[in-house]
């Protein structure tokens, strides 16, 4: 999946998903035709272009995949294309709100901080361009993105500028814990739970690589590409590129307090275990071999995770004092705009070679070439 935009934040998902989830974008979506309007909507007397629209509609729609794998499904009780619509708004009056506070703050950028986004910001359009042309976003519509989060990234850092690095650090101890898993499936390739001899063979696959990593025989990542290669085989799945840690090795931090039941007794175990221990944990789907790793080593390690840290804070509350202005602002929408500019028109599917050519050749001539919007 191509990523949006350049954004930090401590990973929580649940760890139960990884195996079977399907990507939202995959093999779902299509083209949107070449209808065109001059603007969706007009909020707070600004119009909203079609460019801008779909810019923050794919930003909803990537907010839907990490929650839910199709579009027939809910999220809170709302239809996901509902869903991405009413969050494609709210994001639109974010935008609109911290913009207004940015240059009424008078704040601004200095020049190394506007080279090193513009510097960025060239980045990602490089490597995600091309679909976002495909999908009517041009270059400066794309580049005004980054620079509007960046505004309000700022913003955010003013709010939280009287916590101290003792604070920020005390909350990420309290909070969270990190670990590095690998998950050995209950179930076979049809879908249907392993039969108990079979199962009882991935359980000792299980053990045997715990044993390995306590006695110093092995690596965490080299007893779990063995327990991966044996669970999978008795399964009938295709193993992953053992060669390659990140197919089946990953990492994640988990919420000590939030979480769904099974995630909470995982929280649970991994408490119990040592920094630098492992363990294991099942829960009737998977065994769930992981690694408990120190929340963060070094002085970088903290300084990546600070952004993520102030969000998870503060962010709510940062988010509910804009909220009270954004929510009053007028919107006037444009029904037929709405209807045309749906989500399932979206093609968010990887660019082709001459996608991704016209990409290079408009960077090499300095353009901000835009495309006829869908």
């Amino acid at each position: 999946m191509l990523p949006v935009c350049e954004v930090v934040c401590l990973k929580t998902k649940s760890v139960f998903a990884v195996f079977s989830s399907v990507l939202l974008c995959a093999g779902l979506l299509f083209g949107c035709g070449e209808k065109a309007f001059d603007a969706v909507l007009t909020l707070d007397g600004e119009k909203i272009t079609p460019a801008v629209y779909r810019m923050y509609q794919i930003q909803s729609y990537f907010e839907a995949s990490q929650q839910v794998s199709s579009l027939a499904d809910t999220i809170d009780g709302i239809n996901v294309i509902e869903w991405i619509n009413r969050n494609t708004l709210e994001l639109l009056r974010q935008r609109r709100y911290y913009n207004q506070q940015f240059a009424q703050q008078g704040l601004s950028f200095t020049e190394a901080e506007q080279q090193e986004l513009d510097r960025r910001s060239e980045t990602s359009w490089q490597s995600a361009g091309a679909v976002y042309l495909r999908n009517g976003v041009d270059k400066d519509t794309f580049l005004a993105y980054q620079l509007d989060t960046a505004r309000q990234n700022a913003l955010f850092g003013q709010y939280c500028a009287d916590l101290s690095d003792e604070e920020i650090r005390q909350y990420l101890e309290d909070e969270f814990v990190l670990i590095e898993y690998t998950q050995l499936p209950c179930f076979d390739s049809s879908g249907k739970a392993m039969e108990e001899e079979t199962l009882q063979q991935v359980q000792s696959l299980a053990r045997s690589a715990l044993r390995e990593v306590r006695k110093g025989g092995k690596t965490f990542a080299a007893a779990c590409a063995d327990a991966v290669s044996g669970a999978y085989a008795l399964g009938d799945f295709s193993a992953p590129d053992l060669e390659n840690t990140d197919s089946y090795l990953f990492s994640t931090y988990l919420s000590r307090s939030a979480g769904g039941e099974s995630e909470k007794k995982l929280t649970a175990a991994i408490l119990e275990t040592a920094i630098g221990d492992c363990g294991s944990y099942e829960d009737g789907q998977f065994i769930l071999l992981f690694h408990r790793l120190p929340n963060w080593e070094t002085e970088e390690d903290f300084e990546a995770l600070r952004p993520s840290v102030l969000w998870q804070m503060r962010g709510d509350a940062f988010r509910a004092e804009g909220a009270a202005v954004w929510d009053q602002y007028e919107l006037e929408t444009d029904e037929e705009a709405i209807d045309w500019y749906t989500p399932q028109k979206l093609d968010l599917s990887s660019p082709t070679e001459e996608e991704e050519a016209a990409i290079r050749s408009s960077a090499s001539s300095g353009s901000s070439s835009g495309q006829k919007t869908p």
